[in-house]
């Protein structure tokens, strides 16, 4: 059986169909560029010089720093993103998994967040991997 990507399967339920899921990955990958551009990735660690800003057309979105140890890299995630996340995750210091995608450029390296989950709440932090 073939199965489209985004798509979910229960351990329950074989006729449900499976999720792929992007790789975990470690900021110093992404920023040597060992990803494409345009690669899906999670990546844990803790945001950092978050600021959140409006749009002409009236929508939040946030900038900032994704840091994992010693490494750290810049992230933006634009309004309809925003939108869907809880304005809680975007606080600092607090240990949290985002899936983002990976642009590169030749000025620079940035995360494109798509959600982001604290990973506190389920017992997965920067020092514990999953």
């Amino acid at each position: 059986m073939s199965v489209p990507y985004g798509s979910l399967r229960t351990m329950n339920n074989d006729d449900a169909l499976r999720r792929d899921l992007p790789p975990l990955v470690k900021v110093r990958v992404a920023l040597n560029q060992d990803v494409l551009d345009g690669t899906h990735v999670v990546v844990h660690g803790v945001l950092a010089e978050v600021a959140v800003r409006a749009t002409e057309e009236g929508g939040d979105w946030a900038a900032g720093r994704v840091v994992d140890g010693q490494d750290s890299i810049e992230f933006i995630t634009f309004p309809r993103a925003f939108a869907r996340i809880d304005r809680s995750c975007f606080q600092i210091d607090r240990p949290v998994a985002v899936t983002a995608w990976v642009s590169i450029s030749a000025e620079r390296t940035t995360l494109v967040i798509n959600s982001i989950v604290h990973t506190d709440y389920i017992g997965i932090g920067h020092d514990r991997p999953l």
